[in-house]
């Protein structure tokens, strides 16, 4: 998902800084005062699915499982891959299909146990299961192997055998791909690749284990390890004795403790009174919350899209005119200035112009606001003035900007095109398993940006047999162009084709109607360090959530 303000656009990278939020270029900063040691910090978050980052897409997931496990590689703030558990730079074959990497000398995980080769290896294959149902396995689908065993109708321990990467020794992983990829160091620093500790799960079918016990049952190699957890309340973190400080860089904090929150208002009253330091912030208070807070409030630009989702396996909206009409009945500006005061950017492109899209303006001609063509897209789908048309579901989040949004559009569906939509609001875990296991007629969703290439936008997601694509688009063009773009090693032309996918997907509104890029929105306290310095494109639900080991107090 991506919210990029259009004025903007151009101090803004998926790697750089919003000028307004005051972020510094460069490395990652330590933050505007000195940082103590010691000290308690608590922030507000969603609560998560799961802990399993071999499963998991979900933000508030990602968000919290970066804080306790990394990668071979991390990217940078200029979203360059940078050696984390890696000793450099992988050793790449003639050809570009063999990846060898060697690991940091004397690696541990968090109780002590050596982390090696077969650690990363079997992360690959938690991800690569078909018994675990990875949410990003279509991500390492150019791992040989990968695809043949998750697409199997279950686990086979010979094809596990297949897939492309092995540890050489304790301390060396090979990896083999079926086409040359530019884009695989990136994928290298990504969550489903994170290890596994084979001296706890020493399957791959293991459960990952995710309950209150969740804390004394795993393992842990990056900065901080799950001391606590009540479910429905929140977690509590430590610092991780073994953490290997690829940037030269550990958590100066005693504990953090993130509070499920979901109600920002509740979130906002606890940050008046001291109970949280950092919370999201009500994008519908935006100018009541500015007024009241002056510096503390923080924006910036996050790379996401929030579309309504369509499920296109139910009639009628696998007719293009049926999702013409409900687009060309959304006044994008009018939503931006009703629900969100103005914070945030109406598009008709998914993705967005700064990753390698189109303007938000694109293609307003053909999908944006006009009550006239939506008329008569609906009429000649074969319900004129709604008369016929199935009574549908928007599925919704129970925060206000969510249900704010649902509302606007059901009654601009009423007004422009006389059809009834009913809303259904659930808490966001509820939403996102529903959105996985294809429970809804329309939903409101997004993506964000999981790493800085515009095929981060479509793999997985808009093939016809990709692993996420939760909306069931089906476009034989944009398959076609996904498999020419893929492996293309000219970065230009391979560009150029994903900006084809890109006007593919938005104008044929191929499961999603996008209507915002959004900008985010924080509190944070005067005395917190190494959050607002460290805003950028990769965070999730936290600010600076990317390089947690950087947060802390100051006096």
């Amino acid at each position: 998902m991506t919210l990029t303000a259009i004025l903007l656009l151009a101090a803004f990278a998926a790697c750089g800084d919003d000028d307004e939020d005051g972020s510094p270029d460069g490395e990652p900063q330590a933050g505007g005062g000195e940082r103590i040691d010691g000290g308690e910090l608590t922030v507000q978050s969603f609560e998560f699915s799961t802990l399993d980052p071999h499963v998991s897409s979900a933000y508030q997931d990602l968000s919290l499982h970066r804080m306790l496990w990394r990668g071979l590689y991390t990217l940078d703030k200029d979203n360059i891959p940078q050696p984390a558990m890696a000793a450099a730079k992988p050793e790449v074959s003639e050809d570009g299909l063999t990846f060898t990497i060697t690991l940091r000398e004397d690696l541990k995980w968090s109780d002590g146990d050596d982390l090696t080769a077969d650690d990363f290896v079997a992360g690959i294959h938690r991800t690569c299961n078909p018994d675990n149902a990875g949410e990003y396995e279509y991500v390492l689908a150019n791992l040989a192997g990968c695809d043949a065993h998750y697409t199997n109708e279950a686990f086979d321990a010979a094809l596990e055998e297949e897939i492309g990467v092995r540890a050489i020794d304790t301390a060396t992983i090979e990896f083999s791909l079926i086409e040359p990829q530019p884009t695989f160091p990136i994928i290298l620093s990504l969550y489903m690749t994170f290890p596994s500790p084979v001296h706890l799960l020493p399957n791959s079918s293991d459960p990952w284990p995710s309950g209150p016990d969740a804390p004394g049952e795993l393992a842990y190699n990056g900065p901080y390890i799950l001391t606590g957890y009540q479910p429905g309340d929140s977690v509590t973190l430590g610092s991780n004795p073994e953490w290997a400080a690829p940037a030269g860089v550990s958590p100066t904090l005693d504990q953090i403790t993130i509070k499920f929150i979901d109600d920002l208002a509740q979130a906002t009253n606890a940050y008046r009174t001291d109970e949280i330091l950092s919370t999201g912030v009500d994008a519908t208070q935006l100018e009541t919350i500015v007024a009241e807070f002056g510096d503390e409030y923080f924006k910036w630009i996050s790379p996401t899209t929030i579309a309504l989702g369509l499920q296109m396996e139910k009639p009628p909206l696998d007719q293009l005119e049926v999702r013409l009409a409900l687009s060309q009945a959304i006044d994008r500006e009018a939503l931006n200035r009703v629900v969100f005061q103005g914070g945030n950017e109406p598009t008709t492109s998914w993705i967005p112009e700064v990753t390698g899209g189109h303007a938000p303006a694109e293609f307003g001609d053909i999908i944006g606001f006009d009550p006239a063509k939506a008329k008569e897209n609906l009429e000649t789908a074969g319900f004129p003035d709604g008369a016929g048309f199935p009574e549908l579901t928007i599925l919704a989040i129970d925060l206000p900007e969510s249900e704010d949004t649902a509302e606007f559009l059901q009654q601009a569906f009423k007004t422009h095109l006389n059809i009834d939509v009913q809303i259904e609001t659930v808490d966001a875990p509820t939403q996102f398993d529903r959105y996985v296991a294809e429970q809804f007629d329309l939903i409101d969703a997004g993506w964000l940006q999981d790493y800085p290439d515009p095929e981060n936008w479509v793999l997985g997601q808009f093939e016809g047999t990709g692993s996420a694509n939760h909306y069931n688009c089906a476009d034989p063009d944009i398959d076609a162009l996904v498999q020419d773009a893929r492996f293309n090693a000219d970065d230009a032309e391979r560009r150029g084709q994903y900006k084809e996918i890109n006007e593919l997907i938005s104008t044929s509104l191929c499961g999603v109607i996008p209507h915002r890029h959004s900008n985010n929105h924080w509190l944070i306290k005067p005395n917190v360090v190494g959050m607002r310095e460290n805003l950028s494109g990769q965070d999730f639900t936290i600010a600076g959530d990317w390089a947690a080991e950087y947060w802390g107090l100051s006096e």
